[in-house]
């Protein structure tokens, strides 16, 4: 009996060191330190230069980031762009810590934003990020785009004096706080993660003073993030809610609610409105989104077809089954040369 209890100790020691020694099935997540640094001026909001300071480390965490996603393309034999290595380095970076600390430096006042964030380059699911690239880049261009509408609101406010440096601190720091939730929602829905980014959507759009051109967009993110999870009808609910929500499209591109309307209605074969709202996005779109346009010839096609579908070929009373005689016949040349056309005028 005792032999036996030694031998399972035996046996038990060594696939004890086996699993041990065995390597690790993933790897931990790549951690990155990044700082940023903002000196503040006469009257600067300590808010205003905290912000400042968090977007700056932001900025270096992303240039960062790249270095390992870059890297890690190369191990799986994937050529990038310098574009593509940016997009998908803002899409899978994540902030897990941060840190700010105001000090003085003499006569002046700095604000010190350090970041802890981590890409995890075992979940980067390279392919399926650029199957999804339209989707992915778009999300991408919108946070640049609020990212550097606040560096140009800042530039402004730091020139400002008096009632117009109140006035734009006051938009600049709503800007901030807005902006850090809609940059981590676009983030969410880059990497598919849609629930997370509808809970905080929700919790944002449940604060009643949240009004304006921020409410409409988070309407209009949280519908695309629906739209993801093909939940078309709670998608629709939200677009129309961004859509008749007061807003002016300045500080967000809300016109994208129309494009997603856009794109549902042609899902559901409803291409007159699918124009419709493709028209209306394109209209306030700076006309350079080529998807966009893409979306927009294709639903004018499909509506043109179908208030002139093709004529049917007469019958001969044979069984065009029976031999390969039917082959290439049926085709509709009017409506090629409409399509044709509509092509046309799209290019110019």
């Amino acid at each position: 009996m005792i032999r036996e209890i030694g031998q399972m100790c035996l046996m038990l020691c060594a696939l004890f060191c086996l699993w041990a020694g065995a390597p690790a099935a993933e790897a931990a997540p790549q951690t990155i330190e990044a700082t940023g640094v903002y000196v503040m001026g006469d009257n600067d909001s300590p808010k205003i230069a905290r912000d400042a300071a968090r977007q700056e480390a932001m900025r270096a965490a992303v240039e960062k980031a790249g270095v390992y996603v870059e890297s890690y393309s190369r191990t799986k034999n994937l050529q990038l762009t310098e574009d593509d290595v940016k997009m998908i380095s803002g899409a899978v970076l994540k902030v897990i810590k941060e840190d700010a600390v105001p000090e003085l430096s003499g006569t002046i006042w700095k604000y010190t934003v350090h970041l802890t964030a981590e890409v995890d380059t075992d979940n980067i699911n390279l392919q399926a990020i650029m199957a999804n690239k339209a989707e992915v880049e778009k999300l991408q261009k919108e946070r640049d785009d609020l990212k550097k509408q606040n560096e140009e609101l800042l530039q402004e406010y730091q020139k400002a004096n008096g009632q117009e440096k109140q006035k734009l601190g006051t938009e600049l720091e709503n800007n901030y706080d807005y902006g850090k939730i809609f940059d981590r929602s676009m983030g969410y829905i880059q990497r598919s993660e849609y629930t997370k980014a509808i809970d905080e959507l929700t919790d944002l759009l449940e604060d009643r003073s949240v009004k304006g051109n921020p409410r409409a967009y988070a309407y209009c993110l949280r519908g695309r993030a629906y739209y993801g999870l093909n939940r078309m009808h709670e998608a629709l609910e939200d677009l129309s809610e961004a859509d008749n929500t007061t807003h002016d499209n300045r500080t967000y591109p809300i016109w994208r609610s129309h494009q997603y309307e856009g794109l549902i209605y042609y899902d559901e074969g409803r291409y007159d409105d699918a124009v419709r709202e493709l028209e209306t996005a394109w209209n306030y779109s700076d006309k350079q989104d080529r998807a966009l346009a893409d979306d927009l010839r294709t639903a004018r096609m499909a509506a043109e077809r179908a208030k002139n579908p093709p004529a049917e070929e007469p019958h001969h009373g044979r069984d065009e089954s029976d031999d390969d005689s039917h082959y290439g016949r049926g085709v509709d040349w009017t409506q090629v040369i409409t399509d044709v056309i509509i092509h046309s005028m799209d290019k110019g």
